[in-house]
């Protein structure tokens, strides 16, 4: 098994190959997690990019797809009726393309099964930087003193998303993001879940502070977060879980 992501390429021009090759220099922070291989090596790759303008390519893709040899794909198209989750637009844009790889590092890197009696403590970072979310993971595993899971969402629907199909004992919610605001995002979230959910922004005021109280927020913090503030957070969380998980214990006793 290999660490990180294998990425290939169906049919694809000369000029899109060099963007596709300039992005490892151009986002650094994706050559441990990405490695570019050739397309005669296309059924070792996990993600491939695609000319979806180009039938072979596609025959080539779909059968590939078949075949169950891809974890995913990205199609690069003029065709506007193509247009969805798996699909870029040309031209090719090198940030836009980082943009999506980014995506998929983050829904893969941490993909881990976790049995259901498991301790760990499940995390939810929401927020929009590819930067903010690995800094994140990295703080929080190093300060992190009992097992824990990390989860990603991109933005306020996607965490949405995510929070209905999984109880998160703690949710990290950045405010400023494309779509539903983190504020909106908490009051839905806190509608129908428990979770200890941490406002984690760079906006500082105190008019910032209460619309993060209103929204039903258990604790604010600003960007960057102290290590000593990120250990409190971690510590509450874990506490009103085990609280939680304790006080059904003693009702289904009683």
């Amino acid at each position: 098994m290999h660490d990180g992501i294998y990425l290939s390429y169906i049919g694809l021009t000369e000029l899109e190959v060099k963007v596709l090759k300039s992005i490892f220099t151009l986002a650094p922070q994706l050559k441990d997690n990405v490695s570019l291989i050739p397309p005669d090596q296309v059924r070792q790759a996990d993600l491939v990019l695609v000319n979806g303008d180009d039938p072979a390519a596609m025959s080539r893709w779909e059968k590939l797809h078949d075949d169950n040899c891809l974890l995913s794909s990205l199609i690069l198209t003029d065709n506007e009726n193509l247009a969805g989750g798996d699909t870029l637009r040309r031209p090719i844009r090198v940030q836009k393309l980082i943009d999506a790889l980014e995506e998929v590092v983050d829904q893969t890197s941490l993909d881990l099964d976790v049995d259901d009696d498991s301790p760990a403590l499940d995390i939810l970072v929401v927020d929009d930087s590819f930067s903010v979310r690995k800094y994140m993971e990295h703080k929080l595993e190093e300060l992190a003193q009992f097992p824990i899971t990390i989860s990603f969402a991109m933005n306020g629907d996607d965490a949405i998303r995510k929070t209905a199909a999984h109880d998160f004992g703690l949710i990290f919610l950045d405010v400023m993001m494309e779509g539903m605001d983190g504020y909106k995002a908490c009051k839905q979230i806190k509608a129908s879940k428990s979770a200890y959910v941490v406002m984690l922004t760079s906006k500082k005021s105190p008019f910032d502070k209460v619309r993060g109280t209103m929204s039903g927020c258990d604790a604010y913090l600003t960007k960057p977060p102290a290590d000593a503030r990120l250990v409190e957070e971690l510590n509450k969380s874990l506490e009103r879980r085990n609280d939680r998980v304790l006080g059904i214990g003693r009702a289904r006793v009683g």
